[in-house]
């Protein structure tokens, strides 16, 4: 009796350690994305879409010291870019390829606009390297 006590007790150790590990989530990951606008007392716009899936974040404007972030899942397919624009400038730039992740340290990116151009924050030394000029 008490030799099949153990059995049940192991048997559903088994079942229970077995289902669980059956059961998990595949784990996501996300990258994340956050635009500040440091202008001098100028309206950043900033729009990002993805093209394939179609996803267009829609504009959104900053005032200055305004920030806007938003993240998505990491697949294959997703390549968004985004379209920061004051006064008559702008660039477009892509903002999800791989050697811009390792430029920011990681799957959080931090941009910021300033009057001479589009700045990313490398999340392991701290340091906010110059990415791109404006465009007329």
């Amino acid at each position: 009796m008490k030799n099949m006590k153990v059995y049940c007790v192991a048997l559903v150790l088994v079942l229970a350690f077995g289902m669980s590990s059956a059961a998990r989530v595949p784990r996501v990951r996300k990258h994340y994305l956050k635009f500040i606008n440091n202008l001098n007392n100028k309206v950043l716009n900033v729009n990002c879409k993805n093209l394939n899936p179609y996803i267009d974040l829609n504009l959104h404007i900053l005032l200055p010291s305004e920030t806007y972030e938003f993240n998505y899942d990491i697949t294959r397919s997703m390549q968004f870019s985004c379209d920061l624009r004051h006064g008559f400038t702008s660039k477009v730039f892509t903002v999800s390829d791989k050697a811009t992740k390792r430029a920011c340290g990681g799957n959080h990116c931090i941009w910021t606009a300033k009057d001479d151009g589009v700045y990313l924050l490398n999340r392991k030394t701290n340091q906010n390297k110059f990415m791109y000029g404006w465009g007329k």
